[in-house]
């Protein structure tokens, strides 16, 4: 009995010992647990104007090789930044009818065709504003295939709305680059965009963004006086053929004053002064950019493209105003003269009083010493 005692024994430490190493076996098979990726401590913000890459409506009046070409100026620096950002002056459709005449002269109605979508993409593109005075041009039904382009092409979107308040739309995006969380929010001064003078609902969305954990915010809008007349930034409330158009740097700094980190507008089709606002980066109208058919002449032909280097909280660290210039059907194209440059660092002098950004003459932005 003393034998079998033992050698039941050691058959048991045998078995105890495979069932031990099995176990660790196992265990080792398991992944450990995702960890949060860490935020760069630098993100790099492009942000640009208003973009209408062709027009099919009435007829086409589309760019040469279907439009392939319109950013090979500017797309390396748009493909580089960590964020990039414009308004998109039009709607992305197939149908839709006219809201205005199309037998006047000023009734003018954008529709690209959805296969320009992928050029938006092949830019480098993460983020278009809706909320601006065409986005409603062809009523709800082209409004909504906008979305439903950009949504299949993977570019955010938000700012739009159905002034009959029978269909939702996106009141914001987010995304995460490099590690950090960024929201993004867009207001207009129509109907049918998301306003900026409903100061409730622009606090409302920024909040959000900010409770949902977004690190970095960007807020665009449209708004402002239009043509050469309106280079000028003015205090309070702006005008424009009967319609209210903003209160723009009050808005512009509630909305920094609710959480956002950079603030960028567009309208007038003209460039406009720049600013710094407790840390965060203001430009007040970044005019056009690559829109094909119109806007190509004296101030209007001017299509800056602002890269914005910020930390992981959104402040301002540095910047450069690259400037191009537009020429018909054919997209930003590089200007050695550095006239956007030159042009929004001359209204920042006369229209932002005790201007804490320094522009160089290439458009190199820093901080005043």
């Amino acid at each position: 009995m003393g034998k079998q005692l033992k050698l039941l024994l050691f058959f048991a430490a045998v078995l105890l010992l495979a069932s031990y190493c099995s176990g660790r076996s196992q265990q080792s098979q398991v992944p450990d647990p995702p960890q949060k990726t860490k935020a760069a401590d630098t993100l790099t913000v492009a942000v640009v104007g208003d973009i209408m890459l062709g027009n099919t409506f009435p007829h086409d009046r589309l760019p040469a090789n279907d439009g392939k070409n319109l950013f090979d100026d500017v797309k390396d620096i748009l493909r580089s930044a960590t964020v990039t950002c414009g308004n998109l002056e039009g709607t992305i459709a197939v149908s839709g009818t006219p809201r205005k005449n199309p037998e006047s002269p000023m009734a003018f109605m954008f529709m690209m065709p959805p296969r320009y979508t992928q050029l938006l993409v092949d830019a480098g593109f993460d983020y278009v504003g809706l909320a601006n005075n065409h986005i409603y041009d062809f009523y709800e039904e082209a409004m909504t295939q906008t979305e439903e382009n950009l949504e299949k092409a993977g570019i955010g979107y938000s700012g739009a709305r159905d002034p009959k308040g029978k269909n939702p739309h996106k009141e914001f995006h987010t995304g995460t680059f490099l590690g950090s969380k960024v929201g993004f929010c867009a207001f207009g001064h129509e109907d049918y965009s998301l306003r900026t003078r409903d100061t409730a609902t622009v606090r409302r969305i920024i909040t959000h963004l900010k409770k949902e954990g977004c690190e970095i915010i960007i807020v665009c809008f449209h708004g402002g006086r239009e043509g050469s007349a309106a280079r000028h930034l003015p205090y309070g409330s702006e005008m424009f053929f009967g319609d209210e158009r903003g209160f723009l740097r009050d808005f512009a700094h509630f909305a920094i004053d609710c959480g956002a980190d950079i603030v960028y507008g567009h309208g007038p089709h003209v460039v406009r002064a720049v600013e710094l606002y407790k840390d965060r980066f203001i430009a007040y109208s970044l005019g056009n950019f690559c829109t094909a058919g119109m806007g190509t002449k004296g101030l209007t032909g001017n299509a800056p493209l602002i890269t914005v280097r910020i930390d992981s909280t959104g402040k301002f660290m540095d910047g450069k105003i690259n400037s191009f210039l537009q020429k018909p059907m054919q997209g930003p194209k590089a200007d050695p003269y550095n006239s956007a440059a030159k042009e929004i660092a001359a209204l920042t002098k006369d229209d932002i009083k005790d201007s804490k950004l320094d522009i160089a003459e290439d458009g190199t932005l820093t901080r005043k010493q």
